[in-house]
Protein backbone atom coordinates (compact mmCIF):
# COMPACT_ATOMS: atom_id res chain seq x y z
CA UNK A 1 0.00 0.00 0.00
CA UNK A 2 1.06 3.47 -0.58
CA UNK A 3 0.31 6.96 -0.41
CA UNK A 4 -1.18 8.92 -3.82
CA UNK A 5 -2.83 11.96 -4.32
CA UNK A 6 -3.56 11.90 -0.55
CA UNK A 7 -5.55 8.10 -1.27
CA UNK A 8 -4.18 5.18 0.37
CA UNK A 9 -3.90 2.80 -2.44
CA UNK A 10 -3.76 -0.76 -2.66
CA UNK A 11 -1.03 -2.75 -4.77
CA UNK A 12 -3.47 -3.11 -7.69
CA UNK A 13 -4.71 0.51 -7.66
CA UNK A 14 -1.23 1.54 -7.00
CA UNK A 15 0.06 -0.10 -10.28
CA UNK A 16 -2.75 2.14 -12.15
CA UNK A 17 -1.96 5.15 -10.70
CA UNK A 18 1.83 4.54 -11.69
CA UNK A 19 0.63 3.34 -15.07
CA UNK A 20 -1.47 6.97 -15.87
CA UNK A 21 1.27 9.27 -15.17
CA UNK A 22 3.24 10.87 -17.63
CA UNK A 23 6.55 11.70 -16.01
CA UNK A 24 8.33 9.97 -13.05
CA UNK A 25 10.28 11.59 -10.30
CA UNK A 26 13.65 10.76 -12.14
CA UNK A 27 11.81 13.11 -15.01
CA UNK A 28 11.92 15.79 -12.25
CA UNK A 29 15.47 15.01 -10.98
CA UNK A 30 16.93 15.95 -14.99
CA UNK A 31 14.90 19.00 -14.07
CA UNK A 32 15.84 20.00 -10.69
CA UNK A 33 18.58 18.36 -8.53
CA UNK A 34 18.04 15.53 -6.00
CA UNK A 35 18.87 17.95 -3.00
CA UNK A 36 16.19 20.40 -4.27
CA UNK A 37 13.49 18.07 -5.13
CA UNK A 38 14.13 16.94 -1.33
CA UNK A 39 14.02 20.56 0.17
CA UNK A 40 10.43 20.97 -2.09
CA UNK A 41 9.00 17.89 -0.34
CA UNK A 42 10.33 16.21 2.74
CA UNK A 43 9.56 18.29 5.88
CA UNK A 44 12.75 16.90 6.98
CA UNK A 45 15.84 15.17 5.80
CA UNK A 46 17.87 14.78 2.34
CA UNK A 47 15.75 12.44 0.82
CA UNK A 48 12.49 13.41 -1.65
CA UNK A 49 9.10 12.74 -0.03
CA UNK A 50 7.92 9.94 -2.94
CA UNK A 51 4.23 10.46 -1.60
CA UNK A 52 4.32 14.37 -2.01
CA UNK A 53 6.07 13.68 -5.60
CA UNK A 54 3.52 11.35 -6.62
CA UNK A 55 0.68 13.68 -5.51
CA UNK A 56 2.47 16.88 -7.81
CA UNK A 57 2.61 14.29 -11.22
CA UNK A 58 -0.80 12.80 -10.28
CA UNK A 59 -2.44 16.84 -10.17
CA UNK A 60 -0.40 17.39 -13.17
CA UNK A 61 -1.62 14.35 -14.95
CA UNK A 62 -5.27 15.38 -14.03
CA UNK A 63 -5.02 18.82 -15.66
CA UNK A 64 -3.58 17.57 -18.99
CA UNK A 65 -5.96 14.80 -19.23
CA UNK A 66 -8.67 17.44 -18.75
CA UNK A 67 -7.44 19.11 -21.77
CA UNK A 68 -6.69 16.20 -24.03
CA UNK A 69 -9.96 14.12 -23.21
CA UNK A 70 -11.65 16.80 -25.49
CA UNK A 71 -9.74 15.44 -28.50
CA UNK A 72 -8.07 12.25 -27.14
CA UNK A 73 -8.92 8.73 -26.26
CA UNK A 74 -7.02 8.16 -23.08
CA UNK A 75 -5.58 6.58 -21.52
CA UNK A 76 -2.82 7.33 -23.77
CA UNK A 77 -1.41 4.05 -25.01
CA UNK A 78 2.06 5.97 -24.82
CA UNK A 79 2.97 9.05 -22.99
CA UNK A 80 4.84 11.18 -25.98
CA UNK A 81 7.81 13.38 -25.38
CA UNK A 82 5.71 16.57 -25.84
CA UNK A 83 3.17 15.24 -22.97
CA UNK A 84 6.18 14.53 -20.70
CA UNK A 85 7.17 17.93 -20.83
CA UNK A 86 4.78 19.11 -20.08
CA UNK A 87 3.76 17.20 -17.16
CA UNK A 88 7.46 17.73 -15.79
CA UNK A 89 6.79 21.41 -16.08
CA UNK A 90 3.43 21.11 -14.48
CA UNK A 91 4.73 18.95 -11.60
CA UNK A 92 7.68 21.28 -10.98
CA UNK A 93 5.62 24.27 -10.72
CA UNK A 94 3.03 22.52 -8.04
CA UNK A 95 6.23 21.29 -5.94
CA UNK A 96 7.07 24.96 -5.71
CA UNK A 97 3.76 26.59 -5.38
CA UNK A 98 3.76 23.99 -2.26
CA UNK A 99 6.51 26.41 -0.51
CA UNK A 100 5.39 28.96 -1.79
CA UNK A 101 8.46 29.90 -3.43
CA UNK A 102 7.80 29.14 -7.26
CA UNK A 103 10.51 30.51 -9.51
CA UNK A 104 9.65 33.44 -12.61
CA UNK A 105 10.59 30.36 -14.81
CA UNK A 106 8.05 27.58 -13.20
CA UNK A 107 5.46 29.66 -13.38
CA UNK A 108 6.33 30.56 -17.22
CA UNK A 109 6.41 27.24 -17.98
CA UNK A 110 3.35 25.87 -16.35
CA UNK A 111 1.35 28.91 -17.71
CA UNK A 112 2.67 28.15 -21.24
CA UNK A 113 2.01 24.62 -20.81
CA UNK A 114 -1.56 25.23 -19.73
CA UNK A 115 -1.92 27.85 -22.97
CA UNK A 116 -0.62 25.18 -24.96
CA UNK A 117 -3.05 22.20 -23.70
CA UNK A 118 -6.45 25.04 -24.09
CA UNK A 119 -5.23 25.22 -27.53
CA UNK A 120 -5.00 21.66 -27.82
CA UNK A 121 -8.54 21.20 -26.63
CA UNK A 122 -9.64 24.01 -28.64
CA UNK A 123 -8.63 22.34 -31.83
CA UNK A 124 -5.76 24.92 -32.26
CA UNK A 125 -3.03 22.48 -31.64
CA UNK A 126 -2.23 19.31 -32.15
CA UNK A 127 0.25 17.09 -29.36
CA UNK A 128 2.59 14.94 -32.15
CA UNK A 129 1.94 11.49 -32.07
CA UNK A 130 -0.91 11.44 -30.99
CA UNK A 131 -4.35 10.53 -33.08
CA UNK A 132 -7.28 11.93 -32.62
CA UNK A 133 -10.70 10.35 -31.85
CA UNK A 134 -12.74 10.02 -34.59
CA UNK A 135 -15.79 12.36 -34.26
CA UNK A 136 -17.87 12.17 -30.70
CA UNK A 137 -16.54 9.37 -29.16
CA UNK A 138 -20.15 8.31 -26.89
CA UNK A 139 -22.53 6.16 -28.71
CA UNK A 140 -25.79 7.70 -29.16
CA UNK A 141 -28.86 4.90 -28.47
CA UNK A 142 -32.08 5.40 -30.27
CA UNK A 143 -34.89 4.39 -28.39
CA UNK A 144 -38.84 3.37 -30.21
CA UNK A 145 -41.80 2.28 -29.04
CA UNK A 146 -45.43 1.66 -29.99
CA UNK A 147 -47.52 4.70 -29.97
CA UNK A 148 -49.44 6.38 -27.17
CA UNK A 149 -52.56 4.40 -25.69
CA UNK A 150 -53.69 7.49 -23.42
CA UNK A 151 -52.93 10.94 -24.63
CA UNK A 152 -54.71 13.95 -23.38
CA UNK A 153 -57.39 13.79 -26.13
CA UNK A 154 -58.11 9.99 -25.04
CA UNK A 155 -58.48 10.95 -21.04
CA UNK A 156 -60.30 14.46 -21.68
CA UNK A 157 -63.37 12.56 -21.19
CA UNK A 158 -62.56 11.52 -17.72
Amino acid sequence: MAWFGGLLLTGEQERKELEMAYCSQDDLVKMISQTELAELTAESGNEPDAAVVAEAIAKAAGEIDSYLAVRYVLPLAATPLQVQSLAVDMALYHLYSRRNVAPQVRRQKYEAAVAFLKEVAAGQAQVAGLCESSGDSRQVEEFSSASRLFGRDVLSEW
